[in-house]
């Protein structure tokens, strides 16, 4: 359901000699807030207001933490270099709007320095769907993520169903970005299956 991207992947994955560009070993995503009800976050606006107008508090004298902040941390192996099929584990940490836009900041920290292409890389759209909304809070999740590269306009969808929407949203990013350096999935692909044709030739 117009997730091209991802069933792509799909069909690489199932193909002899496929060796993905990176690979999530694993992460984390901690979320900081104490606006947990509508009327904390009423108050915490009066706050704001006051300090801004020289009230005294906590506010008043920095003593606050930032509300709604979000960290994540993305442990990947990426390939470096693709000629001599060199891995590397690279661990970054990175801080966003909410998990999501964390775990794919941190995904991109952690893949650029290999790919720098994936600087032009951008996420433009974030679609959630419950699949099965009598299992409630234990539903299982769509997640669908539309991606653009900026330097050649090209769009593309992925998509990722879990019960564990963090899980759904980043298999959606990883999809996202693999997509993004599928050039160089293909050509390692061709090169293993060329290797192979050539090892069982004989004169």
């Amino acid at each position: 359901e117009g997730a091209d991207a991802s069933v792509e992947l799909m069909i690489l994955h199932s193909t002899q000699g496929y060796c993905p560009p990176f690979q999530v070993l694993d992460y984390t995503a901690q979320v900081y807030d104490t606006n947990v009800d509508s009327a904390s976050r009423v108050m915490s606006k009066m706050e704001n207001h006051g300090s801004a107008h020289g009230n005294s508090g906590e506010e008043a004298h920095g003593m606050s933490l930032p509300s709604g902040l979000t960290r994540a941390t993305v442990n990947v192996r990426v390939l470096d270099d693709p000629d001599h099929d060199d891995f590397l584990d690279r661990l970054e940490v990175s801080e966003g709007q909410g998990p999501v836009d964390a775990l794919a900041n941190a995904l991109k920290k952690a893949l650029v320095p290999s790919h720098p292409e994936l600087s032009n890389l951008q996420l433009i759209d974030y679609k959630v769907r419950i699949l099965d909304p009598e299992s409630a809070t234990r539903a299982a999740t769509r997640v669908m993520i539309e991606f653009k590269d900026v330097e050649s306009n090209e769009k593309w969808t992925t998509v990722s169903v879990d019960r564990n929407i963090i899980s759904a949203s980043l298999n959606a990013l990883v999809d996202g970005f693999e997509y993004a350096l599928k050039g160089i999935v293909a050509n390692c692909a061709i090169d293993e299956l060329f290797d192979d044709d050539f090892e069982g030739y004989h004169m």
